[in-house]
């Protein structure tokens, strides 16, 4: 009678954490052997353990396998102080409490085994407010199981479990046909501009994705829906605030706006522009040939990339010379007590001052102004 109230309780109440966790070995239901009573073991050992971010040779070897049969790079490329520089030397791990509750905070592995065999990891930075996906690496004998949907199934199940509240996908690339997976979970939020990273929240009377990075123009929240969706295909730098301040739908022409500021009149240009330039291309019986036009310069400022501060923000908005440069594990001195803070320019990325203004104009004056920044020159 137990398990026929059980199937008919499943069958009308879905529950992730107990589906996901169902296969895992600690939670199969083992029955006695009616000849010695001892369990009955399955046939196989499915296995998800959390673990500190160290190196092991078998970590490493899975990372290879996957980095050369997955991503196709060549192996002079793989190496194994590149694998501990990657992933294996994140935040340092430390327990906290949460509403009375232990919390995990740190870098970690979450490592899948079956048998024994350790056959993919989930890479992991745990926050006070969120579980972050920073990278999944599995062996090639399991390209069938669809780790993809697995680890992130288990990653929305650890923060619900954990009360992290968030759960962070990394970046979304709407032109990279390879991460249009991440719009399959609802609801999800995006950046407004530029596709920048997204951020996903878990409420845990449900499976609910909501945002934490912001429209960088007004700094409000936008769901990835399919009107989204359409406005991305249409431009390529997209600002929904813009759009809604505008008064411009999906299907309206942008001819009806009137008494626009320079600002917004090159807003709107440059979207008609892409979808010309997209017209052309699938017009044109001749496919388009030549390099792709490279900047000048190596600076991320260079790029004009939406979202991140300009050189002269940087300048005005935040006091580079006030950050920590870590020398070793005695040494640590701020950026303004060198010589040669002076005599290098913001936009050379082959400086400290540079590499400095890059990471400060990713991050943001709000963010930047209200943290102490360390740079280990040691990692």
């Amino acid at each position: 009678m137990f398990f026929v109230r059980e199937k008919k309780r499943r069958r009308n109440n879905f529950d992730l954490t107990t589906a996901i966790h169902e296969a895992e070995y600690c939670n199969l239901e083992r029955p006695g052997d009616p000849t010695h009573q001892d369990p009955i073991e399955p046939d196989h050992k499915f296995e998800v353990v959390l673990e500190a971010d160290s190196f092991t040779n078998e970590k490493y070897a899975l990372f290879a396998n996957y980095q050369k049969t997955v991503q196709k790079e060549a192996p002079s490329s793989i190496t194994a102080s590149g694998f501990k520089r990657f992933l294996c030397s994140g935040i340092g791990q430390r327990v906290v409490s949460a509403n009375g509750k232990p919390r995990k905070l740190g870098s970690y592995h979450h490592c899948y085994r079956l048998d024994g065999r350790l056959i993919a990891i989930g890479f992991l930075d745990l926050l006070p407010n969120g579980v972050s996906s920073v990278y999944l690496v599995y062996h090639e004998d399991f390209n069938h199981w669809n780790f993809g949907k697995i680890s992130a199934l288990q990653e929305i199940s650890l923060a619900l479990e954990g009360g992290y509240g968030y759960y962070y996908m990394g970046f979304y690339i709407h032109s990279c046909i390879k991460m249009r997976y991440k719009g399959a979970y609802k609801p999800t939020y995006i950046l407004g501009v530029s596709l920048k990273p997204r951020v996903s929240k878990v409420d845990a009377s449900d499976i609910k994705l909501t945002p934490c990075p912001k429209d960088p123009e007004t700094y409000e929240w936008d769901p990835l829906d399919s009107e989204t969706i359409n406005r991305l295909n249409i431009r390529d730098y997209v600002s929904l605030s813009r759009e809604r301040r505008l008064g411009i739908t999906v299907s309206q022409s942008t001819s009806h706006v009137s008494n626009l500021s320079e600002d917004d009149q090159d807003y709107l240009h440059q979207g008609q522009q892409a979808n010309d330039d997209k017209n052309d291309e699938m017009s044109s019986p001749v496919p388009r040939r030549g390099p792709l036009p490279q900047p000048q310069s190596n600076s991320l400022f260079a790029v004009n990339m939406p979202g991140v501060m300009t050189p002269s923000e940087v300048s005005s908005k935040i006091d580079l010379k006030r950050w920590k440069l870590r020398i070793d594990d005695s040494l640590t001195v701020s950026l303004g007590d060198l010589a040669i803070f002076y005599e290098t320019d913001i936009t050379d990325p082959d400086t400290i001052k540079g590499l400095a203004a890059e990471f400060a104009a990713t991050l943001g004056s709000e963010l930047v102004n209200g943290s102490q920044i360390i740079l280990d020159w040691m990692r």
